[in-house]
């Protein structure tokens, strides 16, 4: 089984919980990666999260998204370097992209993940050999994902 990378907008969707569907099937996808350690990000997806969610029309108090941010330091967060920098500027050359979605492609592939659950990105979609996978059009596994 391989790591799965969740990108920004699905941690912020799984805060949200006024977000209907939207909002429970974050929470399933997330559950599932957190029961079967196959959960990672990256540090710009934190940075990008914690921003969000404590300026948002109703924002989440500052201790309770910090607290969220250290609950995911437990997968061990890819850190952007030079490599991870090339990287999502070939994607972003290759298939022009916005640069944070490159970004985030990159770190998916340099954290060993062939699949990467977001929001903005189209479902199905491969980048960078990459698979995309938008929550709501593919449930949560059980135990036996990818």
């Amino acid at each position: 089984m391989n790591p799965v990378f969740v990108d920004t907008s699905v941690l912020v969707a799984a805060e949200n919980v006024a977000g209907g569907d939207l909002y429970q099937t974050c929470l399933s996808w997330l559950d599932c990666l957190w029961r079967e350690r196959l959960g990672r990000t990256g540090n710009q997806a934190l940075v990008e999260f914690y921003e969000q969610v404590t300026t948002a029309a109703n924002p989440m108090p500052q201790g309770d998204a910090r607290a969220a941010i250290r609950r995911y330091q437990t997968w061990t967060p890819w850190k952007t370097d030079a490599a991870t920098l090339e990287t999502a500027w070939a994607v972003q050359a290759r298939h022009q992209l916005a640069f944070g979605d490159c970004l985030a492609v990159a770190c998916a592939q340099h954290s060993g993940c062939s699949h990467m659950l977001s929001l903005h990105l189209p479902h199905g979609a491969e980048f960078g050999g990459v698979t995309l996978v938008h929550p709501l059009q593919q449930a949560a596994p059980g135990t036996d994902f990818v």
